[in-house]
């Protein structure tokens, strides 16, 4: 496995497998939004999921606070590892950011993903509809994403260390998510399945409809038993997802020694 061990955590590594599963998490977080998917997941997939600088094993990094920034650096570590095919999920802020890596394996000829998944997240065309929060002083800054979100314990929000912990990473993502612009392109030569939380208070199923004009190859939305963050409570379902695309594809008989098995460009 040729890819750059800081960008990527494959929990189980799986050298006969017949695909990878990129993950990309929400914002604020590492690969820890993914714990159980290596193991839970098909013997035939090994998951790989994407660490961003500033959070959990690479804290110490100034994380990127703009879409232009992330993407050519994490192209470049991702790329040693399109030796066999590959699907990407991305969560929330995640989703925009594999939709965008897909879009720059396109231009640089690499391997492109087969398929993609996208939960709890609008259609990347569609504008931010939310008052901008990412430049706020910090305790307005917590209690808005607190208010909209949920989810940051009580234990974070009142102790200094580990704010000052979340705080950088959180922020840079939110800018990120606030400050992206989408550029017209054509749609990606791939299926898309988005999926929605039936109790998310921020994302509509409309706006993650709208996933359907970035697909040539079929669109599926499915509604989900959950809130914004259902990376764990529907780690199952959305695991199971991969696995019938997967087989509906017939991934599960690619060989192994394609063209692109050794750099993951186009021959």
């Amino acid at each position: 496995m040729a890819g750059d061990h800081k960008w990527t955590v494959c929990p189980k590594l799986r050298p006969t497998a017949r695909m990878r599963l990129f993950c990309f998490p929400y914002a604020g977080v590492g690969i820890s939004a993914f714990r159980g998917w290596a193991e839970d997941a098909d013997p035939a997939i090994e998951v790989c999921a994407v660490q961003l600088p500033g959070r959990e094993s690479r804290l110490r990094e100034r994380p990127f606070s703009s879409m232009d920034e992330l993407i050519p650096p994490l192209v470049e570590a991702l790329s040693g590892l399109l030796d066999r095919p590959y699907v990407l999920y991305g969560h929330s802020l995640g989703a925009r950011i594999a939709f965008e890596t897909a879009r720059a394996f396109r231009r640089s000829g690499r391997r492109p993903p087969t398929h993609l998944f996208a939960g709890a997240s609008p259609a990347p065309q569609l504008p931010w509809p939310h008052p901008l929060m990412h430049r706020l002083p910090e305790d307005d800054f917590l209690s808005e994403i607190q208010t909209r979100y949920g989810g940051i314990p009580r234990l974070v929000m009142e102790d200094p260390e580990l704010r000052a912990a979340l705080v950088p990473a959180l922020r840079a993502d939110i800018t990120i998510m606030e400050t992206y612009r989408y550029r017209p392109d054509a749609p990606l030569d791939l299926g898309i399945t988005a999926f929605a939380g039936t109790r998310d208070p921020m994302v509509t199923p409309a706006a993650i409809a709208e996933w359907r004009h970035q697909a040539t190859d079929g669109f599926r939305l499915e509604n989900l038993d959950g809130d914004h963050f259902f990376t764990q409570s529907a780690r199952h379902r959305l695991l199971e997802a991969v696995r019938t695309t997967m087989a509906g594809r017939g991934l599960h008989k690619e060989p192994l020694d394609s063209p692109w098995a050794l750099t993951g460009t186009h021959p």
